[in-house]
């Protein structure tokens, strides 16, 4: 049975990644590698009844910020920069968009203060690749969607550091986390530690531990993080939840103030203790996951800093967090539909939302990160 052909007019970026348009019956359409503004015929991979999926397949007319890929390993099918087919310029002014979206519908903020922040240079910036050997046992990227390989030479978002190591032969099969740092020239290859600067605080980072896409993203969000809660500078007691290395932590929170860390990765508790020894008057750093975790009835807690995984803070995260009863929060999202659902839970406990300010850490992709301040209703 042929593969069913709509034509559609997108009209803006959804959560995901995707641009939502209307078939010629007035159904919804989400269309993967479409672009507002555009006349495109799409491919229907996927029809629910209420919408369906797809994937543009013919352009008739491009929208204004369509431009040609300009990364030879997307052409020829790599499916790790999704958006490269969007001007880098209005990346991120699309993305405040989708945030502002996700906010107005599952959150109830029709006006919610959504601002656009910075972005990292969209060429060389990923410090931290994830590569499989091909047939050939050359270091690859995966087709998108599919286990086919493109060979991971030349990518356009990768660190210069890295290209060394992505000439190496590699077993076919076996994947890799490469990492390189920029403060030390060092890479690591699946396993070991090496050492990265943020703010001017050294961090160690070993391989089975989370950093971002590389030091200019966490000093983006390390700037972010200090102006939506300028509290932190006369704080005494701060709550670092999903802390990983103690990122935060270590760059936020001023000297002789106390830190909380929670984090249920062991590599990263492993780092942290490190990261945070000789740095602030008392650091209690504790391996569970935050649900889990309660907070000492006894302790004023000034700030909580959070920054969870995709999934976002969900119940449990709230929940716990909410009964530090901290008069500012501020959320670190890496999804807008987790931001969203996160900020009308954070609601239910006494939390207004104030504004989310969106980063550009994954220029060519349609990742989203963003900072948001919450306070009390006292605040």
């Amino acid at each position: 049975m042929p593969t069913p052909r709509l034509r559609v007019r997108p009209e803006r970026f959804v959560a995901g990644g995707a641009a939502l348009g209307h078939g010629p019956d007035g159904r919804v359409v989400f269309v993967r590698g479409g672009v507002p503004g555009d006349d495109v015929s799409v491919a229907v991979t996927d029809d629910r009844g209420g919408f369906s999926q797809a994937v543009a397949v013919e352009v008739h007319a491009a929208g204004p910020d369509r431009v040609v890929p300009p990364c030879p390993q997307r052409h020829a099918g790599c499916g790790g920069c999704d958006w490269q087919h969007v001007a880098v310029d209005a990346q991120l002014g699309h993305k405040a968009g989708i945030v502002a979206d996700a906010l107005r519908r599952t959150a109830r903020l029709p006006d919610g203060d959504v601002r656009v922040g910075s972005a990292v240079s969209p060429d060389g910036y990923r410090t931290t690749v994830r590569v499989v050997g091909d047939a050939d046992g050359r270091p690859a990227f995966r087709h998108e969607r599919s286990h086919d390989t493109v060979p991971a030479a030349g990518c356009l978002v990768t660190h210069p550091l890295l290209a060394e190591a992505l000439e190496n032969p590699l077993d076919p099969g076996t994947e890799v986390i490469l990492r390189a740092s920029v403060q030390t020239g060092a890479v690591t290859r699946g396993e070991g530690d090496l050492v990265e600067h943020v703010a001017g605080m050294p961090l160690r980072v070993s391989a089975g531990s989370f950093f971002q896409s590389g030091p200019a993203a966490a000093e983006l969000l390390v700037d972010a993080v200090r102006r939506a809660a300028p509290e932190l500078a006369t704080a005494g007691h701060v709550v670092d939840a999903y802390a990983g290395v103690g990122l935060f932590a270590a760059t936020v929170v001023p000297d002789g103030a106390r830190v909380t860390t929670i984090e249920s990765s062991r590599p990263a508790v492993a780092d942290c203790r490190v990261n945070l020894t000789g740095r602030h008057g008392a650091a209690t750093i504790i391996c569970a996951e935050v649900g889990r975790w309660r907070p000492d009835p006894n302790e004023r807690y000034d700030v909580v800093i959070a920054d969870p995984a995709r999934t976002g803070l969900g119940k449990p995260g709230v929940r716990a967090l909410a009964q530090v009863t901290a008069p500012v929060f501020v959320l670190v999202s890496c999804d807008p539909a987790s931001l969203a659902r996160d900020t009308a839970l954070l609601a239910e406990h006494g939390y207004r939302h104030e504004y989310t300010e969106v980063l550009d850490l994954f220029p060519h992709t349609h990742h989203v990160e963003a900072v948001t301040r919450f306070v009390t209703n006292g605040v």
